[in-house]
């Protein structure tokens, strides 16, 4: 089985983007274990990518799904913790609760299964969006230290499951839902460039800056869509939204974004 664009960014997602963000989160024992076994748990769903669709490829995509679990389960042991510490705090355990619903996807992917009656490829992209837009997102805004970020954080948050409620009870949802995540996608790009002043290293400012450029430009491409898939007069495929507003957001931004910090923080990558 050949590796198409969207394989390829649910791969760079558990390759770089969750690595990434889980060095950027509150240390804790279930997170330092799950980052030991990210390796691992990437290897499999890599393998399971290059099987035919069926019990063996998900039952490889299975462990991503622990993992994602794993994570989740810090963000649940260190909610109290988060609640005392505002907002910044609540958007970290956000993004660690969130993944594990694209892990569930994952594995429905590979296993060939419509869930929710959806079909591919929204299976799988709804699977990459919960590991860039629900993890990555929140990570980047809550360390913005900006209030517009923090505001456009929570936007974040809630604009997820309504977007999810929109696609399986009312177009009109997911329209709004949509402008909600535009909109405050938007709102953490311009929070990002407000803190450039705060990195101390140029790589980093430039990276971040780069990040903010490139999620402004795919979010107009995602309003262009939404707005053309609400009308019936759409000027955007799916593919073409893969490779245009896709990268941007993923490559662009998500990783953009967390690399620039993570050098900011410690002068190196890994």
């Amino acid at each position: 089985m050949s590796i198409g664009l969207l394989e390829g960014m649910f791969l760079l997602a558990a390759w770089a983007i969750v690595p990434l963000g889980l060095r950027l989160l509150p240390e804790s024992r279930p997170l330092a274990l799950a980052r030991r076994l990210q390796p691992a748990a990437a290897i499999l769903a890599t393998v399971s990518f290059f099987l035919s669709k069926g019990t063996v490829a998900a039952a490889l995509a299975l462990p991503w799904l622990a993992l994602n679990g794993l994570v989740a389960l810090a963000g649940l042991i260190g909610l109290k913790d988060a609640l005392r510490g505002g907002i910044p705090s609540l958007l970290r355990t956000a993004a660690m609760l969130f993944p594990v619903v694209g892990g569930i996807h994952l594995v429905s992917s590979r296993l060939g299964h419509p869930l929710a009656g959806f079909p591919e490829p929204i299976i799988l992209l709804t699977a990459i969006h919960f590991h860039y837009t629900a993890f990555a997102a929140p990570i980047l805004a809550s360390l913005s230290g900006r209030r517009l970020g923090m505001v456009a954080g929570l936007g974040l948050v809630g604009g997820t499951p309504l977007l999810a409620a929109g696609f399986l009870f009312s177009p009109q949802l997911k329209a709004a839902a949509v402008g909600l995540l535009v909109l405050s996608v938007i709102g953490v790009a311009l929070a990002q460039f407000g803190a450039l002043t705060r990195l101390r290293r140029p790589p980093a400012r430039l990276l971040l800056a780069i990040s903010s450029l490139c999620v402004i430009a795919g979010m107009v491409l995602a309003a262009i869509y939404e707005h053309g898939f609400y009308t019936g007069r759409s000027w955007l495929s799916i593919s073409q939204m893969a490779w245009s507003h896709g990268l941007l957001n993923g490559v662009g931004f998500s990783l953009g974004g967390l690399v620039a910090w993570k050098i900011d923080r410690d002068g190196r990558l890994m």
